[in-house]
């Protein structure tokens, strides 16, 4: 499958940061499905929409993963190890020492060391000893969230400016790093995405002027978040992947 193959929509709700945050408390605490269950939901889309991206097939493509210390990254993790498994090879830049990341997104990158026969050559510290070469057929974008604000800093900002100057196609996850989730603005460096895979709904920013410069082809992706916690905001998600899991967004 190729993202010519994808079903498309032309017009499709959108959520602010915190309507989506609202969205993720309702659907851990009071309809009690866990984050880990979503972001393997996710990290599987992630590889999909990878593949679809490199013409239908990974096998022998390498991909270099992004990953920052929350939900984010453990996505890009976990698809990673997906993508292993279909014949790609993998590495991941993390952007922080283990200790600061989430538990959750510390969990998918000691899954991601275990289904590889090169653990040292897969997963590598960009903070302890800055970033490696990014040469790759694609590069996975998993280093902010949407929680994220203000202009990145650090070994995020550099890791944003080395894949930017790599020329390589980016996959941006949820959202390009370094854009604003609500304005689409950008305060300070941002990822140039070939494309981006958002997960459950768009943020508004993703379809704001300044943000779509940034976002590339837009494709949606169902997390497995119910219909009934976006009812609880007032958005009306019922229909949206009735023609696929995996949907490609067109401009507006």
């Amino acid at each position: 499958m190729t993202f010519d193959d994808l079903p498309t929509l032309r017009a499709v709700p959108t959520v602010t940061a915190a309507q989506m945050a609202e969205v993720d408390r309702i659907t851990a605490q009071d309809l009690h499905i866990p984050v880990e269950i979503l972001m393997e939901d996710a990290s599987r889309q992630i590889a999909v929409a990878a593949r679809a991206f490199l013409g239908g097939s990974v096998s022998g493509k390498r991909i270099v993963g992004l990953v920052g210390t929350g939900n984010n990254g453990g996505d890009t993790a976990g698809a990673l190890r997906h993508l292993i498994g279909w014949g790609a090879r993998v590495a991941a830049e993390v952007a922080a020492p283990q200790e600061r990341a989430h538990e959750i997104t510390r969990v998918q990158i000691g899954r991601l060391l275990l289904v590889t026969a090169s653990p040292v050559a897969v997963v590598h510290y960009a903070s302890q000893s800055g970033a490696r070469d990014l040469e790759a057929d694609l590069i996975l974008d998993g280093l902010l969230g949407y929680s994220a604000r203000g202009a990145p800093r650090g070994t995020v900002a550099t890791l944003i400016d080395v894949a930017n100057a790599s020329t390589r196609p980016i996959l941006a996850i949820d959202l390009p790093s370094g854009i604003d989730p609500d304005s689409g603005a950008v305060p300070g460096p941002a990822i140039r995405a070939a494309a981006t895979v958002t997960l459950a709904l768009p943020k508004t920013g993703l379809l704001t002027p300044a943000g779509a410069t940034y976002v590339g082809t837009l494709l949606l992706a169902d997390v497995g978040i119910p219909h009934v916690a976006f009812s609880r905001i007032g958005v009306n998600t019922s229909r949206l992947f009735e023609r696929g899991d995996l949907v490609r967004i067109l401009p507006p």
